[in-house]
């Protein structure tokens, strides 16, 4: 008896280590919709070409921001150079000119600055450090010797220039590279947006089409009774081989319905699984979503009265912005044009032969006004302004519209999204009472008051709400996801 006891104690001990074990597994290899998104997004290589384009355009930013604001400094120099050089000349005096070799061996380094302005013009200083060139022979004397002669300088050079009646490159192109980098975060949050709806749309349709294939299988199990029954009916003359064939016809259909809706789910598990990098296995649990809480009325007024703020209405703002500079930036540059420079250098050095010694002290200074007026180039730059023109005029079309569009669209979210909250409320209550159903067809089938057939038909009926409640939550979330795509910053 106590060694009887003492088993039951034993297995029962055991179940509910085996339970505890299974609720840990079960915990561990479930996966939420919130936990699939935050995968996607992070955790996979779409979501981090989504970052990395985002990078992209911040670095180019950055690099030309800082190629306008701060000098860009160089150090530029060359290893010796030799050289050798044959000509004919005159040397002292002789009207008969000799074949002399010459010989030359020298250097250059020197460090060079260069710094865009903020009115477009640009400023760029040279330190030449030193510039040696050995020559030999230079000179020939009388009595046959050459002259060896040694060249040692330094220079400074400062240059500006200013353009006039045309727009800065450099500003323009830091311009273009700021918008692209405006456009690039909301493009970004675009691309999340999108990729999130699709994560939504998979890993509803995977708990839709499990429900569905409990009920396909509810179907096919129901039609298979079916099929026997009337085929004992046919046996005993009740029904007609006709109708039976009916219900065998029917049988099949189930069994094909139940067939693809088992493709079905292996497709779209698959599609989750490849939007998740194969982060997660193919039969991990998915735990239905739950909605925390809908929007409130603070919450809607916000998002209403800043329509404007919008991310389609930004994007489109931006992006009519840099099109319409593109046209002024070749509108200007076309016809008259022209640019004023200045420089100013000085230099200092020595010529050393073998016979004497010079110093080198230069200084040199000049301004320059130059304008340019083409006067005839087919009509190409004509045609290239026009162009800009077009493209300015498109976006403003295009920004115009999406402004018009972008207040409708987040109203009918809005109302989509209320009506989708209150159907998941009544489609609740049909589910709890298709469930209480479910229960009492349960109990009656238990009891042998109901057949087979009537409690699969129960079942079913309670599968098809959950399914209806699936479809509608995946709509909710779908509309949630893009109306939270519409702002940054709210």
């Amino acid at each position: 008896m106590k060694s009887l006891i003492y088993k039951s104690r034993l297995l029962a001990a055991a179940a509910v280590v085996l339970s505890l074990v299974l609720i840990m597994f079960s915990d561990s290899v479930a996966l939420t919709l919130d936990e699939a998104i935050d995968i996607g997004l992070h955790h996979t290589s779409r979501g981090g070409m989504i970052n990395g384009n985002l990078d992209v355009a911040e670095q180019n930013y950055f690099a030309r921001r800082i190629n306008f604001y701060l000098p860009e400094i160089s150090i530029k120099g060359s290893v010796p150079t030799y050289s050798v050089d044959e000509s004919y000349r005159f040397f002292g005096g002789s009207n008969v000119k000799k074949l002399f070799e010459t010989s030359d061996l020298g250097f250059t380094s020197f460090i060079e600055l260069n710094q865009s302005l903020l009115t477009g013009g640009d400023v760029r200083v040279t330190a030449n450090l030193l510039a040696q060139k050995d020559r030999y022979p230079n000179t020939q004397l009388d009595d046959g010797s050459f002259i060896n002669e040694r060249t040692r300088l330094g220079s400074f050079n400062f240059s500006y220039t200013q353009p006039l009646l045309k727009p800065s490159d450099a500003k323009n192109e830091l311009n273009n590279t700021k918008d692209d980098f405006e456009i690039a975060k909301l493009t970004k949050i675009e691309d999340e947006t999108a990729l999130k709806k699709e994560i939504i749309e998979a890993y509803l349709g995977v708990l839709q089409l499990s429900v569905k294939k409990d009920m396909s299988e509810a179907g096919y199990e129901s039609a298979r009774l079916q099929t026997n029954i009337d085929s004992l009916k046919m046996e005993d003359e009740i029904l007609s081989e006709e109708d039976y064939l009916g219900a065998v016809s029917t049988s099949l259909d189930a069994e094909l319905d139940k067939f693809e809706i088992e493709t079905q789910i292996e497709e779209i598990k698959r599609q989750l699984t490849i939007l998740l990098d194969n982060n997660v296995a193919n039969d991990q649990e998915l735990m239905e979503p739950v909605i925390e809480g809908h929007i409130d009325d603070a919450r809607k007024e916000l998002l209403l009265n800043s329509w404007e703020r919008s991310l389609p209405a930004r994007k489109a703002e931006l992006q009519y912005k840099k099109a319409q500079r593109e046209a002024d930036y070749r509108a200007a540059g076309h016809g008259l044009t022209g640019d004023l420079t200045a420089n100013y250098s000085t230099g200092n050095g020595y010529i050393r032969t073998d016979f004497s010694h010079e110093n080198i002290d230069t200084k040199g200074w000049g301004v320059a006004l130059n304008f340019s007026l083409p006067l005839w180039d087919g009509g190409s730059s004509g045609a290239a302004v026009k162009a800009a023109n077009l493209q300015a005029e498109q976006a403003r079309l295009e920004f115009e519209k999406t402004r018009q569009d972008a207040k409708a669209e987040i109203v009918n979210l809005i109302n989509t999204l209320d009506v989708s909250y209150r159907r998941l409320d009544i489609m609740k209550k049909q589910i709890d009472l298709a469930r209480n159903r479910l229960n009492i067809a349960q109990t009656r089938f238990d009891d042998g008051r109901i057949s087979q057939i009537e409690f699969l038909d129960a079942k079913k009926a309670y599968l098809e709400t959950k399914v209806n409640y699936l479809e509608e939550l995946k709509t909710y979330l779908l509309n949630r996801a893009d109306l939270d795509g519409k702002y940054t910053d709210l």
